[in-house]
């Protein structure tokens, strides 16, 4: 409902107005009615109206007067004077206070209906208005701080034109006095120690938190404004008179940034700093520096503040990868994890001091892995394995931010390799090792069989299959052919009427005093005397 407000020195015509509009239909109420301009100022005072009604002629304060206050004190209130004066003088004052319809006594229900149409159809529209304004208001306030994080994203890049500056920042309540401006990102190293606190909660709840502290301590010193780019990382954009003194400050409080971070969220962090610029529109290039200094983490690692200066201290230097693909190789085989790993990260550190950029350091990283996987030769199965292994590190490789990490995963897929070699050295060597056993069981009788003969017979070297058939039986080959020939010889002292040299020829000793030896060096007991001892039982 519309508040209108009746004014006319005449009650009849008050009354006669009151009582023949049909107002609530029409969606107005009338909240008063007046016989003078002194007495409706009051009325509109305490209850301002949407619409007035009012007559020119009345004592004390007119209608011309009503008009005027009322466009001075509610410029949003609608007039409509109701004259018996067909003056253009009133009609000019009332065009100059903004009198919606001017019209003339006597005014019949119609014509008043008709006015009111009018009058309903402006208010609609300009409460339609207002209503969007006060919407996109509502908006703007509450998509401020996106606003602001867009136009300082779009200021970091150097997209904004010089001129624009000061009425943008304005409007965004943006404050950044001084001569010197610098950039900082602020990045949290690992998450985890926070979400493990917090079981439920995202990454995002971690990174505004970040935000938020950083905030709170960059704007509580004044020294410039924080916000999220489009990454969630926290930017700082700093601000003083001077650079030393500016500089000062930021050591201050980046160190307090990250202690807070630490103590409240038990978040380690990482500072990439830029350089200083005098002027704002330059800003994008103290950020390019700042994203340069960051993205050295990953070769100098974490939980520090890095500044674009270490960019050129030294040139990066060519890396003989395929020496360190030997040494590590060598490790695998071995299969030395310990030796594995301090290669690796020995690896690492040349790549670390040579100052290495990100991509080129992934491509050493790939270059020796494949080397190490390609000089093994596996079985199929464990092929499969370790190749898929090796597709997904490749994949991972792009994904660290620490050349520590990425050495560490490395390390692990070359421990893995090793433990296969060691896997199908096992396998084999008891494959071997069985293989000569039952070389043994069927040759033991030939007086040949030597530790020649069976590497022979299994393309092996003598050194290599001692040590394997060692590892594997516990015991040499001779003892295990010597020990095989024994338990037959006692088998047919026992149970044959066999004389001592027979035995000897039928095990494979050419040499019955050499037999002799042997047979009591194993038993005790010369062959005679056991063959004695064993038949009267």
């Amino acid at each position: 409902m519309y508040k209108v407000l009746l004014v006319d020195d005449e009650i009849l015509i008050r009354e006669a107005i009151r009582e023949n509009i049909h107002w609530k239909e029409m969606g107005f109420e009338l909240i008063a009615d007046c016989e003078n301009g002194r007495e409706a100022m009051e009325v509109i005072r305490n209850n301002p109206p949407d619409l007035v009604l009012t007559d020119i002629c009345m004592p004390y304060v007119d209608g011309i007067e009503l008009a005027r206050y009322i466009h001075e004190n509610c410029p949003d209130t609608r007039t409509v004077i109701i004259s018996g004066y067909d003056e253009f003088e009133y009609a000019k004052q009332a065009v100059r206070y903004q009198v919606m319809e001017y019209i003339l006594k006597p005014v019949t229900p119609a014509e008043l209906t008709e006015v009111l149409e009018k009058a309903r159809a402006s208010l609609d529209e300009t409460r339609a208005k207002s209503e969007t304004l006060k919407k996109l208001k509502g908006a703007y306030r509450v998509n401020k701080p996106l606003l602001r994080g867009r136009f300082l994203n779009s200021l970091l890049r150097g997209d904004e034109r010089p001129e624009d500056l000061e009425e943008k920042m304005r409007e965004l309540d943006i404050s950044l006095p001084g001569s010197v401006f610098n950039t900082a990102i602020v990045e949290g190293d690992d998450l985890s120690p926070f979400l493990n606190r917090y079981p439920g909660v995202r990454d995002e709840l971690a990174l505004f938190s970040i935000f938020n502290i950083t905030q709170e301590l960059i704007e509580q010193k004044k020294l410039g404004v924080v916000f999220q780019n489009l990454d969630a990382k926290t930017v700082i954009i700093f601000c003083g008179t001077e650079g030393k003194e500016l500089k000062a400050d930021m050591e201050e409080v980046l160190a307090a940034v990250r202690g807070t971070i630490r103590d409240l969220l038990l978040i380690e962090t990482t500072v990439g700093v830029g350089e200083a610029v005098k002027q704002l529109s330059k800003l994008y290039q103290s950020f390019e520096k700042a994203k340069a200094a960051l993205e050295l983490k990953w070769l100098m690692g974490g939980n520090q503040v890095l500044r674009c200066g270490l960019l050129d201290t030294r040139k990066s230097t060519p890396i003989d990868v395929s020496h360190w693909a030997d040494k590590v190789w060598q490790s695998v085989k071995a299969g030395d994890e310990k030796e594995i790993e301090h290669t690796v990260r020995d690896f690492a550190q040349e790549i670390r001091e040579s100052r290495t950029n990100r991509n080129r350091a992934i491509i050493y990283m790939q270059n020796l892995l494949l080397t190490v996987v390609n000089a093994a030769e596996l079985a199929e199965e464990q092929e499969n394995q370790i190749l898929q292994e090796e597709k997904e590190l490749m994949n991972r490789l792009y994904t660290y931010e620490r050349l520590r990490d990425m050495a560490t995963d490395v390390i692990a897929i070359c421990c893995s390799l090793s433990r296969l070699l060691n896997e199908q050295r096992d396998s084999y060597g008891k494959k071997q090792a069985m293989r000569a056993l039952e070389y043994i069981d069927q040759n033991y009788m030939n007086t040949d069989v030597s530790l020649n003969s069976v590497c022979s017979h299994l393309a092996m070297s003598t050194s290599y299959f001692s040590t394997l058939f060692k590892t594997h039986t516990g015991e040499t080959f001779i003892e295990a052919l010597t020990r095989k020939r024994m338990e037959k010889a006692r088998s047919l002292l026992e149970n044959t009427s066999k004389r001592a040299y027979e035995v000897a020829e039928e095990v494979g000793f050419s040499d019955p005093h050499y037999f002799s030896i042997a047979f009591k060096k194993a038993t005790g007991k010369t062959p005679t005397e056991y063959a004695k001892e064993k038949r009267k039982r």
